[in-house]
């Protein structure tokens, strides 16, 4: 799955972390997404690499020559994949098993695993024998609010698409609270389906924001009183950081959340937070910070207090650097400075010290863009093409532009030349020779892909899909039980092969 830059996870989970790391003595950061051309330098060079959330096959050969030359390649798993809601529009994708299991299989190859929540280590620890978890913290704490005594109490809660489901189960109990008082407004940022569950508030008394960036949604958070947090008792909700929390206490809003996973280790229940149980119990809370101004002011205060004192990213930069610091057992060489250098003069380069962010320029956005757009094929192609003529040299646009080509052979014999070590270019090329039926030149990318890294089982079960399609089972079932004998016993209880039986 791409990644993309403007998210609050990719914020909190890789930038926020780089910027206060390159705080420590001899430390430089970049940070990128996985769709940016300087991905497979920055892996190659990099002393350290930590890898948030990626499915791709491509990267396995990747750690295995960073292996072989000592350098550390860290897995972040920062959401229970494989407990995704069905509103939440990953979620498809993590539900084949292929994908699913491709994830474990880096969390278990990489070095170390690290997690941003203590659930989510409980639940995945057994993936990697050296696992940590660090959890999310804030960049940047607002300055602390004046004592706030307004006419009207503004209640609020903003957020993705993924929370259609924790939101509808507050929003007739919170309507009928907001109408029930002249002394209530409701502001909302969000998705226009979510803003569909509070369509009987008249316009007086709700606002509503877009979906925008990080920053847009923090000058929304400046707007509240009190913020609210539903999160349904669900494997993938208790397994998520406690970000809302952290959001609202650094801008000085008192932060009303449901008792579950994330903020049952991080709130003081009553002093830095309230915690309910049911919405009945939300609604009495909202009552008595209405009616009592000064609890609303105190319970605020004590919030910003405890998160500028003990979950300010820049003081604890130097947790990660130490944990890092212990994995790496070889000699630093001179080539990941060189690099870093080198990073700090390309397009879309922001530069803060030690850091450099690595932004999306135009050639990022074609990729991006083209593949949310795969339907439309002729805008896609036109993409995609664009994205070639920038950097022609870079594999990436003649793989994702394959599939709407004119000439998918071509485009695919053009990624495994810019990057011979590409495992799903190869794959991909040999099933379009399957479909020119050239069974002897898919065959033999199949074999390629397998001979990449022999120790993946994709390559072999897609061969042998192949084998079975084309007549020639006898010939499919030794690939299959080298797809099975080539998983490690670690991963074949939680992650059947796909497609064998």
């Amino acid at each position: 799955m791409p990644q993309e830059e403007n998210t609050g996870d990719y914020y909190y989970r890789a930038y926020a972390p780089g910027i206060a790391m390159a705080r420590c003595q001899s430390v430089h950061t970049v940070n990128l997404t996985n769709v940016n051309r300087a991905k497979l330098d920055l892996m190659r060079f990099a002393d350290l690499l930590v890898l948030n959330n990626i499915c791709d096959p491509d990267i396995l050969p990747v750690i295995e020559a960073r292996k072989k030359s000592g350098k550390i390649t860290v897995y972040e798993l920062a959401d229970d994949l494989a407990d995704m809601p069905a509103c939440n529009p990953r979620g498809e994708f993590y539900r084949e098993s292929k994908n699913l299991l491709l994830v474990k299989r880096l969390a278990n190859y990489c070095d170390a695993l690290q997690f941003s929540s203590r659930e989510l280590q409980r639940k995945y620890g057994y993936l990697n024998a050296i696992s940590v978890v660090f959890p999310n913290h804030i960049l940047e704490v607002a300055p602390q609010r004046e004592d706030d005594f307004p006419e009207k109490m503004v209640v609020g809660w903003g957020g993705s698409f993924g929370h259609m489901e924790d939101v509808e189960q507050i929003a007739e109990p919170l309507m009928d609270w907001i109408l029930s008082r002249n002394d209530v407004r409701f502001h909302l940022m969000s998705a226009a389906p979510i803003r569909e569950l509070f369509a009987r508030l008249p316009s007086e008394r709700i606002k509503w924001f877009p979906p925008g960036s990080l920053k847009d949604y923090y000058k929304f958070v400046e707007t509240l009183h009190v913020g609210l947090a539903p999160l349904r008792d669900t494997p993938f909700n208790r397994s998520r950081s406690d970000v809302k929390f952290l959001e609202y206490a650094a801008h000085g809003v008192v932060p009303v959340l449901q008792a579950t996973g994330p903020y049952l280790d991080s709130v003081e229940d009553r002093k830095t937070g309230f915690l309910y149980s049911a919405t009945r119990e939300m609604i009495s809370i909202l009552d008595a910070l209405a009616a009592e101004p000064g609890l609303r002011v105190r319970t605020a205060r004590a919030a910003w207090s405890h998160v500028q004192k003990e979950r300010d990213q820049l003081r604890r930069g130097g947790d990660r650097v130490e944990f890092y610091r212990r994995l790496v057992s070889t000699s630093l060489t001179g080539s990941a400075r060189q690099f870093f250098e080198e990073c700090c003069g390309l397009g879309g380069a922001e530069v803060c010290g030690r850091n450099v962010f690595l932004r999306s320029t135009r050639f990022e956005s074609l990729l991006l863009n083209g593949l949310m757009i795969l339907s439309d094929k002729p805008r896609a192609r036109e993409m995609f093409r664009e994205a070639i003529e920038m950097i022609p040299e870079n594999y990436m646009p003649y793989l994702f532009g394959a599939g709407v080509s004119d000439d998918p052979i071509g485009y695919l014999q053009k990624a495994v030349a810019k990057n011979p070590l590409s495992i799903s270019s190869r794959l991909m090329l040999a099933w379009e020779y399957g479909r020119k039926n050239n069974a002897e030149m898919a065959v033999k990318c199949f074999r390629a892909a397998a001979d990449i890294f022999p120790g993946y089982e994709y390559p072999y079960t897609e061969w042998a899909h192949f084998l079975k399609a084309i007549g020639l089972t006898s010939q499919a079932l030794p690939l299959l039980k080298i797809a099975l004998g080539v998983i490690p016993d670690v991963l074949k209880s939680a992650s059947p092969l796909p497609g064998v039986a």
